[in-house]
C-alpha cells in the first residue's frame, strides 16, 4: 500500500443544517447526548448565519488548570461558539485552532452553565453485537504504520479494520475561503467502503481493548487520534480514506492530557507540567 499515490487534498468534513429541536424526553443517543457527554456525539453549531453539524472526540483536562472539556476538530467552529446535541447542551468552544499545523478544539462548560464530560466513546452503529458505547481504558501517543483502527462518528457511526498508510503524510483542507490546509496528519483508508461522510469531522479513531474485569467484560478503548478528514481515492469513489491527529498532536495543540476512565477516578487534579516532546510553534 506504500506505493499507491496520495497526491491529493482531503476535503475538511463539515456539514450545514437546518435546525430542528428534538422531541422533548428523547432517549440519550449520539444525536441527544446529555451530561455526562461522549466521544463520537453529534453536535451542532450556528456561526456566520449558518448551522454546522460534527462529532465530539474525547475527554481531556488542562494540564496546567485542571479545566475539563471535550476535543473535537478546530474547523467545525471558532472561539467562543456555543454547542449543543439534542435538546442538551454541549458546552461553548473554549478555544478553537485550524492551521497549517493544527485542527483541534476543546469545548468545555461555563462558571454559569457548568458540563461534564465522560471517557466513554459512543460505538454503536456496527455489527449487531457491537456494544453501544466503550470506555477509554488506554491511550498510546499515535499508531503505527499498517495497524488497524476504528472511527467512530455521528454519521457512518462504527467503522473499523482501517489501515494506518502513512504517520505525517495526510492533509486536510477546508472548502470554504480562506482555504486552510492542515499537514502532518496520519492517513489511513479501507478499500472501497464510506469511512467518513460530512459531519464526522472531530470524532475519535482508537483501538478496541475488551477486558475481563471482576468476572464481567469490559468493552474498552485504547485512543491513538481524533478525525479531521477524509475523501475518495479516486474520483468518484467512495470516501475511503481519512486523515486524523494522533493522541500526542491533540495533547501539544490544546496543551492537555487526553483522558482515561482511570484518570477521572484518580483524586487530585494537581497542576501538571505541558508535554516536553511539543513542536516548538513560530
Amino acid at each position: 500500500m506504500s506505493g499507491r499515490p496520495f497526491a491529493y487534498c482531503l476535503v475538511a468534513l463539515l456539514l450545514v443544517l437546518t435546525w430542528s429541536s428534538p422531541a422533548s424526553g428523547a432517549p440519550a443517543s449520539r444525536f441527544n447526548d446529555p451530561q455526562p457527554h461522549r466521544g463520537g456525539a453529534e453536535y451542532r453549531v450556528t456561526f456566520g448565519g449558518r448551522t454546522f453539524a460534527c462529532s465530539s472526540g474525547f475527554a481531556v483536562r488542562k494540564v496546567v488548570s485542571g479545566k475539563r472539556g471535550m476535543a473535537t476538530a478546530g474547523h467545525c467552529a471558532p472561539t467562543g461558539t456555543d454547542a449543543t446535541s439534542g435538546e442538551f447542551r454541549f458546552g461553548t468552544f473554549f478555544e478553537s485552532y485550524n492551521t497549517e499545523t493544527m485542527d483541534a478544539a476543546m469545548i468545555s462548560g461555563t462558571r454559569i452553565k457548568p458540563q461534564v464530560y465522560a471517557t466513554t466513546l459512543w460505538t454503536d452503529g456496527g455489527t449487531p453485537s457491537t456494544p453501544v458505547a466503550r470506555r477509554v481504558l488506554e491511550k498510546v501517543d499515535g499508531p503505527v504504520r499498517g495497524q488497524k483502527v476504528c472511527v467512530s462518528g455521528k454519521v457512518t457511526k462504527l467503522v473499523c479494520d482501517i489501515e494506518v498508510y502513512n504517520l505525517t503524510g495526510g492533509e486536510s483542507c477546508g472548502d470554504e475561503e480562506p482555504i486552510v490546509c492542515t499537514r502532518g496528519l496520519v492517513l489511513a483508508g479501507k478499500e472501497g467502503v464510506d469511512i467518513v461522510d460530512e459531519g464526522d469531522s472531530g470524532a475519535p479513531v482508537f483501538v478496541p481493548v475488551d477486558k475481563e474485569v471482576d468476572g464481567h467484560m469490559v468493552f474498552g478503548a485504547r485512543l491513538v487520534g481524533m478525525l479531521i478528514g477524509g475523501g475518495p481515492r479516486r474520483q468518484g469513489g467512495p470516501e475511503d480514506l481519512v486523515t486524523f491527529h494522533t493522541v500526542r498532536q491533540v495533547e501539544c495543540a490544546l496543551t492537555v492530557e487526553v483522558l482515561t476512565t482511570a484518570d477521572t477516578q484518580a483524586r487530585g487534579t494537581a497542576p501538571r507540567s505541558p508535554r516536553a516532546d511539543c513542536p516548538i510553534s513560530d
